[in-house]
C-alpha cells in the first residue's frame, strides 16, 4: 500500500467512528432512560427505552410517585394509590410485567391494604397463567374486605381453579359462589 491509500482509509475509518458515536449518542444513549428515585420506598432502577408514549407515561407517574413520598415524609397525605397502579400499568404496557409486580407491591409500603393493587397482581399473575398465586390475591381481597361485598371474586378463583385443572378446588370453590348467588355455565360444565 503506498502513502495515499494508507491515509484515506484512516480519514475514513475516522468518519465512520465519528458517525457511529453520534448515531450511538442520538438514537440509542438519549433514547434510553434509567429512572430511579432517591426516595427510599422507591430506589429501584428502572431502564426504559426509548421515548414513546408508554415511556413518557412511566416517568410522569415516576415522577409523581417521587412527590408525593416526599411530601408524605414531610407530614402530608399518604400517596395516591392511583399514582401507582397507572406507574405498574405503563410498566406492563412496556413489557415489564415483574416491574408492574414490584410497583403494585410497594403499594403496601403505605396502606395495609388495598383491593386494586390485589386486584391488579392477580390479573398480572393469570396473565402469567400462574392461577394459584393469582388466587392468593383474590382470597386477600375477600378475606380483608368480606364476602358481602367482595364474593363475586370466587368466580375468578374458581376459573382459575378451572384453569388449573383442579377439579376438587373448583368444586369446592364453585360450592362456596353458588351459595353466595353466584353460578357459571362454563365452571358447571367442567365439573359435570
Amino acid at each position: 500500500m503506498n502513502k495515499k491509500t494508507t491515509i484515506v482509509i484512516i480519514i475514513v475509518l475516522i468518519i465512520v467512528a465519528t458517525v457511529g458515536y453520534f448515531a450511538y449518542d442520538k438514537y440509542y444513549k438519549n433514547n434510553n432512560l434509567i429512572i430511579f428515585s432517591e426516595n427510599p420506598e422507591l430506589t429501584k432502577q428502572y431502564f426504559v427505552s426509548g421515548t414513546g408514549e408508554f415511556e413518557t407515561k412511566f416517568i410522569e407517574y415516576q415522577t409523581k410517585l417521587e412527590e408525593v413520598v416526599k411530601a408524605y415524609k414531610e407530614g402530608g397525605e399518604k400517596p395516591n394509590v392511583d399514582y401507582f397502579i397507572e406507574k405498574a400499568r405503563y410498566a406492563q404496557y412496556l413489557k415489564h410485567t415483574d416491574w408492574a409486580k414490584e410497583i403494585l407491591n410497594d403499594v403496601f409500603t403505605y396502606y395495609e391494604n388495598s383491593s386494586t393493587a390485589w386486584n391488579n397482581l392477580a390479573k398480572l399473575y393469570e396473565e402469567e397463567k400462574d392461577y394459584v398465586k393469582a388466587n392468593e390475591y383474590y382470597q386477600k381481597m375477600i378475606d380483608s374486605f368480606g364476602e358481602k361485598d367482595y364474593w363475586s371474586y370466587y368466580y375468578y378463583i374458581c376459573s382459575n381453579w378451572m384453569y388449573a385443572n383442579d377439579k376438587a378446588k373448583t368444586q369446592e370453590c364453585y360450592t362456596k359462589y353458588k351459595s353466595l348467588g353466584g353460578s357459571d355455565s362454563q365452571l358447571e360444565d367442567y365439573l359435570k
